[in-house]
């Protein structure tokens, strides 16, 4: 029984010193969001940054993750827009200042996890490229996301009538390319 015990906690140990944690670079990681009007072309594009990020690798693959988006940065060339997504109609970022990704695993290419947008919490799931090249490795993905599962139904034609021009999409789109390095 004494050998079962060390054999364990040898596998235990070498299993453990495979996985390897890692800091996503808040500084040249890559995100943009798209919103959408439900009327016409018209289609707003910002930024958004991280405030930070890290990420478990095992034997080059992605165990876990957790990238805390700071939303006191999302911009827009509009600086009216730009104030109007920062409000209550929006993302209140006075009140909410940070979104959480927290990864559950990855499979076959896909990111299964749990998003956090004002204090509600949604299980989500989308695709993901991981290119490695020497000691980085990009985390790229596109994300779209029903604002109004967070609590965000500003002009949603499935909460408001009549809104015409002024209707907004309720999915937006973020893409992000995530910088890890080793």
């Amino acid at each position: 029984m004494k050998t079962i015990l060390i054999f364990a906690n040898i596998l235990l140990s070498i299993s453990l010193q495979a996985q390897k944690t890692f800091n996503v670079n808040i500084l040249e990681t890559k995100i943009s969001w798209t919103g959408y009007a439900s009327v016409g072309n018209y289609a707003p594009t910002g930024t958004l940054s991280l405030s930070k990020g890290t990420v478990v690798l095992k034997d080059n693959k992605i165990l876990k993750a957790v990238i805390e988006f700071d939303m006191k940065t999302i911009t827009h060339e509009n600086k009216d827009l730009q104030i109007h997504l920062k409000n209550e109609d929006f993302f209140d970022v006075e009140k909410y200042p940070k979104a959480v990704f927290t990864l559950e695993k990855v499979v076959k290419n896909q990111a299964v996890g749990i998003l956090k947008i004002k204090n509600i919490q949604k299980r989500i799931t989308f695709p993901i490229i991981i290119e490695q090249a020497k000691d980085k490795i990009h985390i790229k993905s596109t994300i779209n996301i029903d604002r109004t599962q967070f609590g965000i139904k500003y002009n949603s034609t499935n909460f408001f009538q009549n809104l015409g021009d002024y209707a907004i999409k309720d999915n937006f789109e973020l893409k992000t390319d995530l910088l890890v390095e080793n």
